[in-house]
């Protein structure tokens, strides 16, 4: 029996790993498609199924040369650091706005059976209702929510004029090991074990964390579920945590419950989200997901690897830990290029 073949853009990063990872488990056939700006090669198992072509959404002839033979489409490809859109808001559009519609473009040209866009939760803004649903107002409070939310209008309006086979997937904030920006998590694991004092921003925002394996679980049963195209789908705990809670759970379990804490004004967004916490009865009836892995075992998961792997995420082996919310450092390719 022939295998399925995935597409799977961003393949290399984060969330794509464990995606590329489970759906080898599953049996398809991946291509991974990542330029490497923020992913790594090492976050891919070596596996007969799995093919590499290094590439740009932003190029639409690459991307759709690429994707020729391919039934299936996860499109995971992002400038996804939001600190990185203040400063360097083109590239932040060419990839993640004008790198959605090359990829939305060339599935209909090469008649896609089905293509999963990954979302954010950042499009809503902050709760004015909670748990969120999916007819939550949007109110992106960002260049990289702005980005995110024209990728969706856009899969969106193509689903309606051209039958364009996609399904909108909204996760809420993602953890896990693996991860290759400099986020709250992994910063507060890094700083805890390896800094003199923990340098932090705001405290006070409230986030929904789902680990990366259940977010990775809910895109694979989007891409397998039938009757779904044109929906948009909320991926989330329908739990919200205190930035300033999970700060003292990493104390805690890295044996550093009494290190000091800094506050570091440069690492406070603007116009930052104060509330997310999500209604995933949507997904739960549609694609038959609900999240399998607490916060806290999550976060002990997410500790032990780093502890277990050099402690060092991807971005302390490039040397780029940013200290301020513009993160110039953080920026490779492209994104160093635009004045």
């Amino acid at each position: 029996m022939q295998r399925k073949k995935v597409f799977v853009t961003g393949g290399a990063g984060f969330i794509g790993s464990a995606v590329v990872r489970r759906l080898l488990t599953r049996g398809y056939s991946v291509t991974v498609y990542d330029d490497f700006s923020t992913g790594t090669k090492e976050n891919l198992p070596n596996d007969k199924a799995l093919d590499l072509f290094v590439g740009d959404v932003g190029d639409f002839e690459t991307t759709s040369l690429a994707i020729k033979g391919h039934e299936y489409i996860v499109h995971l490809a992002a400038q996804a650091f939001i600190p990185v859109s203040y400063n360097y808001t083109r590239s932040v559009a060419k990839t993640n706005a004008l790198g959605s519609l090359n990829v939305f473009k060339a599935s209909l040209n090469n008649r896609v059976k089905r293509i999963v866009h990954i979302s954010s939760s950042e499009v809503y803004g902050s709760a004015m209702y909670t748990p969120m649903d999916e007819l939550h107002p949007l109110n992106p409070r960002s260049t990289y929510a702005v980005s995110k939310l024209a990728g969706d209008l856009w899969a969106q309006t193509m689903a309606y004029e051209n039958n364009l086979p996609v399904v909108v997937l909204r996760p809420f904030n993602t953890f896990g090991p693996q991860d290759t920006c400099p986020r709250f998590i992994p910063e507060v694991i890094r700083q805890c074990l390896k800094a003199k004092a923990i340098e932090i921003g705001n405290l006070a925002t409230s986030r929904d964390f789902t680990y990366v394996e259940d977010v990775a679980s809910a895109i694979v049963l989007a891409l397998e579920n039938e009757g779904i195209d044109g929906e948009v789908i909320n991926v989330g705990t329908g739990k919200s945590l205190k930035m300033c809670e999970i700060l003292e759970m990493i104390k805690q379990e890295t044996g550093n419950k009494n290190k000091k804490v800094v506050e570091d004004r440069s690492r406070f967004r603007p116009h930052d989200v104060t509330l997310l916490m999500a209604n995933f009865k949507k997904a739960s009836m549609l694609l038959g997901w609900k999240p399998q892995v607490e916060f806290a075992e999550g976060l002990q998961k997410t500790i032990d690897w780093y502890c277990s792997n050099g402690m060092a995420w991807e971005y302390e082996r490039r040397s780029l830990v940013s200290r301020c919310p513009q993160g110039p450092s953080l920026v490779s390719g492209d994104h160093s290029r635009e004045t």
